[in-house]
């Protein structure tokens, strides 16, 4: 989720191109398929309505990172 956050933020800060009277949206690869980690790691998870993401709004990229779902994902010592 944090790669599709910034992904967004960037495509926001596109200008069309070619300029045009009425520009084309850019296209972004938005994977729906259930991931536990992907939807817990962040506090907001990232939906699409209709076939648009909506950008996130927050400081930085837009999204708060979910600290204990990072623990509970974290790889554990086997020894």
């Amino acid at each position: 989720m944090v790669q599709i956050a910034a992904a967004l933020q960037f495509i926001a800060a596109l200008t069309p191109d070619p300029m045009r009277s009425r520009p084309r949206e850019p296209i972004l690869e938005f994977d729906r398929t259930r991931n536990p980690f992907k939807q817990a790691i962040v506090m907001t998870p990232l939906e699409h309505k209709d076939g648009v993401v909506a950008i996130p709004h927050g400081h930085g990229l837009g999204i708060e990172i979910n600290r204990d779902a990072l623990d509970e994902f974290r790889m554990r010592d086997l020894s």
